[in-house]
């Protein structure tokens, strides 16, 4: 069986300069004068802030030294993964605790994020506040197309990825792990738990969407459903209303991308491929509404997060969404028909600023039978690993209680192979 490689991020000097060279070269378009806050809602990213953006990455903005920091900061490997006949060098974390109950957990990212978005939480859960408290061993992949991983040959949807992901944990010598994840990474970790629950014994999401209930099946739900949309949130508490409201604001406003990156993502690839400005504005315009209020992007960051598209220079980060497209083949239709099996305990974080939301009520219906964990929190958005590092790790403490015994004896069995 192949065996991790360590893994250094070292961009070639003549790809970092290509970058900055056009960056530097970048032509912006005029803007509009108009209120800041019209702009970012109705015409995209600000024109006076783009170039902020393009005068500190030219002046400012250092990715060596972020580069040299990050190598120290995170364990890094690469794996080849045999599927469907060819080998993919796929990029992860593993950072090992030192207890030696510590329970394997892989985490997913999806898009807009990476690698980069799970590093603020690693430390919580692998040096827990309590000799008492669960650790665990936090293996965090890039994503098929993402990062440093591989671009497949052929599409890899998300059922592709989860399987990847399995073997990438059983290859690690992790039979049996924990899975978390939000956005893409929360469809591809439910298929995992869907498809290889011997493997995968626990799920926890903070992003948790699903088909909707039955109408033949889950008559009532489904009534519930149905009225709560038409009338706006008639039916749900005040915390449901809020969360449902935002979620239709952002399929009505700010769905756009879901569609033009779904529909024809090599089109799109070729402009963004070509322009490391580009590829930055169009995720800085997203992750604007995609986070809390008490959390505010900084120039250094907005570029680093866009870093790893930049560099993988593929058209993975939009073909994706394909797999979100109804009625073609790509659909998740088929993935989002079958519930998390119920010997698999589900858990779930959800955060008001977050953009795609469903009741519990919703997801025992269709999701899973076996909810041990719910909770609601005050303030967060999309990138709780990110926003609300150590809320997100007492969460996954308090969903480990849950378990029982049998579960609990088989995730701490495992030790992982020798890195």
């Amino acid at each position: 069986m192949a065996r991790p490689v360590p893994f250094k991020i070292a961009v070639p000097d003549d790809q970092l300069n290509w970058i900055v060279d056009r960056v530097r070269t970048t032509r912006l378009p005029p803007g509009r004068d108009l209120p800041t806050d019209e702009l970012w809602k109705s015409w995209g990213l600000p024109a006076s802030y783009a170039q902020e953006l393009k005068d500190y990455w030219v002046n400012e903005y250092d990715w060596r030294r972020i580069e040299k920091q990050l190598n120290s900061d995170l364990n890094q490997f690469t794996i080849p993964i045999d599927h469907k006949g060819e080998d993919l060098s796929i990029h992860f974390l593993h950072h090992r605790s030192d207890q030696p109950d510590a329970i394997p957990l892989i985490i997913a990212h999806g898009w807009p994020g990476s690698f980069l978005e799970i590093k603020p939480i690693i430390q919580h859960l692998t040096s827990p506040p309590s000799p008492n408290d669960q650790a665990y061993h936090v293996v965090v992949p890039s994503l098929p197309g993402f990062g440093f991983s591989s671009y497949p040959s052929n599409p890899c949807s998300p059922m592709d990825m989860a399987d990847i992901l399995c073997k990438l944990m059983i290859a690690l010598g992790y039979n049996h792990f924990m899975a978390q994840a939000g956005d893409w990474g929360a469809q591809v970790a439910r298929i995992i738990a869907t498809r290889y629950p011997d493997n995968c014994l626990a799920l926890h999401l903070n992003f948790v969407i699903t088909g909707p209930p039955s109408a033949l099946w889950r008559p009532m739900a489904f009534a519930r459903l149905v009225i709560g949309y038409l009338s706006g949130g008639w039916g749900f508490d005040p915390y449901e209303k809020r969360l449902f409201n935002r979620m239709k604001w952002w399929l009505d406003y700010e769905n756009s991308y879901n569609v033009i990156q779904g529909q024809k993502p090599l089109t799109l690839s070729y402009g963004l491929t070509d322009s490391p400005f580009g590829m930055m504005c169009w995720i800085r315009e997203k992750l604007n509404y995609l986070v809390g209020d008490d959390f505010e992007w900084t120039k250094e960051d907005t570029i680093t997060w866009a870093m790893p598209y930049i560099l993988n220079g593929s058209s993975g980060h939009a073909e994706i969404y394909k797999w979100g497209q109804r009625g073609t083949e790509y659909s998740l239709a088929e993935a989002f028909s079958k519930p998390v099996p119920s010997q698999v305990p589900f858990g779930a974080s959800i955060f008001p600023n977050d953009v795609m939301f469903i009741p519990r009520w919703w997801a025992e219906d269709t999701l899973s039978s076996n909810i041990v964990f719910w909770k609601q929190h005050d303030s967060g958005g999309h990138f709780p690993c990110t926003e609300k590092p150590a809320e997100l790790a007492a969460d996954l403490r308090e969903f480990t209680k849950c378990f029982n015994g049998e579960i609990l004896q088989s995730l701490k069995e495992d030790q992982p192979t020798t890195d």
